[in-house]
């Protein structure tokens, strides 16, 4: 499974760089490509919306109401998403790029259906470094979940597609989604770390000691659709950002800078794209001992081992499965994808989490 979902993924990021942004490919195997250069993005008109313009205040986070915790000694699940669809008819068309959205991406009423349904099924969202330590506490009677955003950069790609343009806080400090109103900007509440955060603040045992999830960033676009780091403006609003995330319980991880294939680049690649992820975040992010593999693409134990001595000690994977495993001082954990693909086939997989007939989005293709 998690090689059926590399291949396509593949194809999918390459298909929809290549047509959006004219960036440089290189070729991998599996008939893929790899973006090694891309454009700056734009972003359509979404639904929800706050007239707002970003700040880079960030208040302090008020403590959550404490509750009965108990230890968790069994395996950790862990899901992951893209940043959401906000409109699908502009993302859903009948082109190679609108199929590779409807395959790898869901949308925020879908996403709201997930979370309700993780709520509903007793899912608690708990610290990626507890369940790497295997220290993961949960409100009494609820389950432990691991929660991560790939790819959390809003891409050239996504310009007219439906998706937001990039995170930023809005004047109370608190962190939403930009899109693009003509020549002006607006902010909604409907994308992965907003919802999460409402979801939280209506449900506080949805979260064990305030953690959220997990953001992957990688750097050849930029940061959180900060696509210009060049500037000192941009580069405080990234660090501004990642304050406030880091404050209400968000960690950010890499993604590697270029998105490149941990499985098959040679140790000089990554090593050379580990330094520049590292160059680009070392005064915006700050240090992360966390790794999210591109495409779940498992690097040699030579590649985890470089990693790791570059400080990446807890690392993720792809897989149907909830797995932890510990190795030459490395975590690797593995997450599952959920997307269309994972709709259409997983559907019965799913179950434990929410109903995939209850979250569908009236607006997404129908499900093959």
């Amino acid at each position: 499974m998690r090689r059926r979902w590399l291949v396509a993924t593949l194809v999918v990021v390459a298909l929809a760089a290549a047509g959006a942004t004219g960036g440089a490919l290189v070729k991998l195997r599996y008939g893929g490509t790899r973006v090694v250069a891309a454009g700056r993005p734009a972003a359509p008109q979404p639904t929800r919306a706050h007239s707002a313009s970003p700040s880079p205040s960030a208040p302090s986070v008020a403590p959550m109401p404490s509750v009965p915790m108990v230890r968790w000694r069994g395996p950790v699940e862990g899901l992951f998403f893209h940043p959401l669809v906000l409109q699908p008819r502009l993302a859903f068309t009948g082109d190679r790029l609108g199929r590779g959205f409807a395959d790898y991406f869901v949308t925020a009423h879908e996403f709201r259906g997930i979370l309700d349904g993780l709520w509903r099924n007793g899912w608690t969202l708990v610290d990626a470094h507890r369940a790497a330590a295997g220290t993961v506490r949960v409100p009494v009677g609820r389950k432990p979940l691991v929660l991560s955003e790939d790819d959390v950069n809003y891409y050239g790609y996504f310009a007219g597609r439906g998706l937001a343009k990039r995170l930023v806080l809005d004047p109370a400090g608190n962190v939403k989604a930009e899109y693009a109103v003509g020549s002006g900007v607006r902010l909604t509440d409907d994308d992965v770390v907003p919802l999460v955060d409402e979801e939280v603040a209506a449900h506080p045992e949805f979260s064990a000691d305030g953690a959220k999830g997990v953001l992957a960033v990688t750097g050849y676009e930029g940061l959180f659709g900060e696509h210009d780091l060049t500037t000192s403006a941009a580069r405080a609003r990234v660090r501004a950002l990642v304050v406030r995330l880091r404050a209400t319980g968000w960690l950010v991880a890499s993604h590697t800078y270029g998105h490149i294939d941990l499985s098959k680049d040679s140790l000089g690649a990554i090593a050379r794209d580990t330094a520049r992820w590292k160059a680009l975040t070392r005064d915006v992010v700050g240090p992360t001992d966390l790794l999210i593999y591109p495409f779940g693409a498992r690097p040699s134990a030579a590649g985890r081992a470089l990693l790791r001595d570059a400080g990446f000690t807890v690392q993720f994977d792809i897989d149907i499965g909830a797995r932890r495993r510990a190795v030459d001082g490395v975590v690797v954990m593995s997450r599952r994808h959920i997307d269309g693909y994972a709709f259409a086939g997983e559907a019965r997989a799913l179950r434990q989490f929410f109903d995939v007939a209850a979250v569908i989005d009236p607006d997404r293709p129908r499900l093959s």
